[in-house]
């Protein structure tokens, strides 16, 4: 039952792994797109899109890869990526777990906090640096039960940085956050 056990905890360490990097490398990229040719010359200028990453997002989905495959997925919560300027904020009251399918277990993950720090680069290979974390992670499902400070988490993820790759469809309102080991999906949000 210890061997079991064990295991289960492994995946729900790797599950919020995962979620915390994808979290704090959330963004997007928008490439513009040519116009349609037209018979009479356009005088009205197209309204411009917001430079990505900037905006406000809520996580909706996340999907474990490579090393991280074990995470299974995740939707729902209520946890959102705010971009402004260079900084961003991840940030949640908790009041909605992030739903977890860790294989033989279903878990729930509460995020209750805010991690900050700042972004830069194209969203192609997009540096982002975390300033601080305050808060606590939670996962909890049956046979598991582990919580975790996020700066704690954010220093152990993040440390110096991290790069990521994502691009954004406008039109749509959402994003795709590739990492390493997790692609994470957010919604524009209002």
């Amino acid at each position: 039952m210890g061997s079991v056990a064990s295991v289960v905890c492994l995946r729900s360490v790797r599950a919020l792994a995962v979620i915390a990097v994808a979290l704090l490398a959330a963004g997007c990229s928008s490439q513009p797109s040519a116009p349609a040719p037209s018979a009479a010359p356009n005088t009205s200028t197209p309204a411009a899109a917001a430079p990505c990453p900037d905006g406000a997002y809520l996580v909706t989905a996340l999907e474990g890869r490579g090393r991280a495959s074990a995470a299974g997925q995740g939707s729902g919560g209520n946890i959102g990526a705010d971009f402004t300027s260079g900084r961003f904020t991840i940030s949640s009251d908790g009041a909605e777990p992030v739903k977890l399918d860790l294989g033989p277990v279903n878990a729930e993950m509460r995020f209750d906090g805010q991690i900050t720090g700042t972004y830069e680069g194209d969203p192609s290979a997009l540096r982002l640096t975390t300033e601080g974390a305050q808060g606590d992670v939670g996962i909890k499902g049956f046979g598991v039960s582990r919580s975790y400070t996020a700066a704690g988490l954010a220093d152990q993820l993040i440390g110096a940085g991290a790069t990521a790759q994502v691009t954004c469809d406008d039109a749509l309102g959402t994003a795709v956050v590739v990492l390493p080991n997790a692609s994470l999906t957010l919604t524009r949000r209002g």
